[in-house]
């Protein structure tokens, strides 16, 4: 059987963190190489992995280095942010090497490309109608329609759960939920919060990382013609665990989340019973924009306040289908959620 290298982006990230764990135990066989920015990092894989995994210390904008670690590989995954992804560079690098040879790619995405549609988005029944011109979509299409790379997305929603992650322990949304709440003294909602959004979890969405993988390993093993529902233009996997309202989700879970820590709880000096309060999304941008001192964020602020008030609905039919993937749910939102508010309080603790 041929040798199998993979590129991995974004290994301390919150989902790549979660991600590599799962793949090392799941693919022993295969050689990887992850690419971190510091030397903590580079420690830090030394010491959990003992040797298999092979950490590579660069960053994206080392456009020469992400060259030359794509070339080796038959495999990239990317869990990084899409626009950090030097493109034009990546794709030709993994391509060009054996052009013969099958080459694969895992990117992560993300369903904030559909809010701007509030629908339901089914992964297979509206493949051929997803938005062009919203955020990931760019990214999107070019990477699954370059050719002589085998292209999988995932497209994840909410991700909820703790990350082995060294420096991004929770998901993205969560210090900017942290900071409006603790800036506003209460809970709060976009508008009235009657929007609709959908979760997954961690270590559920991990596995659709490892199950795409074993797909691809397969494929270049036995030298088999890869399946055009999972690889390519078609090959779009939305990621999404369960619904819930932004409404219930903050009344529900992160007002009793808050109530319950000692620390967190300070932060509701100006709290009136289980009141959420409604603001308006740029009265939430302007409040996310103050994390920044003035130093840009203008459209980061913008993206995370429209996260927390837009639905996001997704059904993620062709990972069930094609790979078996159907995340059961059964992570708690409410010990999840719990978890989010503990790491937040102690770091404003410390």
């Amino acid at each position: 059987m041929p040798h199998i290298t993979v590129f991995f982006i974004g290994a301390s990230g919150h989902i790549g963190a979660t991600v590599l764990p799962a793949l090392r135990g799941a693919q022993p066989g295969v050689s990887i190489r992850a690419l971190v920015r510091v030397q903590e990092d580079v420690d830090h894989l030394q010491s959990l992995y003992e040797g298999a995994v092979t950490p590579v210390l660069g960053s994206l904008e080392d456009v020469d280095i992400v060259a030359e670690e794509a070339a080796k590989a038959r495999l990239v995954i990317n869990c990084a942010p899409d626009f950090a992804l030097p493109l034009p560079t990546l794709l030709p690098s993994l391509a060009g090497n054996n052009p013969s040879a099958q080459k694969f790619l895992i990117q992560t995405s993300g369903a904030a490309r559909i809010w701007a549609h509030p629908r339901v988005w089914d992964d297979i029944d509206d493949i051929d109608s997803l938005p062009t011109d919203t955020t990931h979509a760019q990214a999107d299409i070019t990477v699954s329609t370059f050719p002589g790379v085998n292209t999988a997305i995932v497209s994840p929603t909410f991700v909820i759960g703790r990350s082995p992650s060294i420096r991004h322990r929770h998901p993205i949304i969560f210090p900017d939920l942290m900071h409006v709440t603790r800036e506003q003294g209460r809970v709060f909602v976009v508008g009235e919060g009657r929007n609709i959004t959908t979760f997954v979890d961690t270590e559920e969405l991990a596995e659709l990382y490892v199950l795409l993988v074993g797909n691809a390993v397969g494929c270049i093993n036995e030298g088999k013609k890869v399946d055009e529902n999972i690889w390519g233009p078609r090959g779009y996997f939305f990621a999404g665990g369960w619904e819930v309202s932004m409404r219930e989700f903050t009344a529900d879970w992160l007002l009793p989340a808050l109530e319950r820590n000692e620390e967190a709880k300070k932060w509701l000096a100006n709290q009136e019973g289980k009141q959420v309060r409604e603001l308006e999304l740029g009265e939430v941008v302007a409040s996310i924009l103050g994390r920044f001192n003035g130093q840009g964020g203008e459209m980061w602020s913008g993206h995370i306040a429209e996260g927390l008030g837009t639905s996001m609905r997704v059904r993620g039919s062709r990972g069930k289908k094609y790979l078996g993937w159907e995340p059961t749910g059964n992570v708690k939102l409410d010990d999840a959620v719990e978890a989010v508010v503990k790491y937040f309080a102690e770091q404003e603790g410390k």
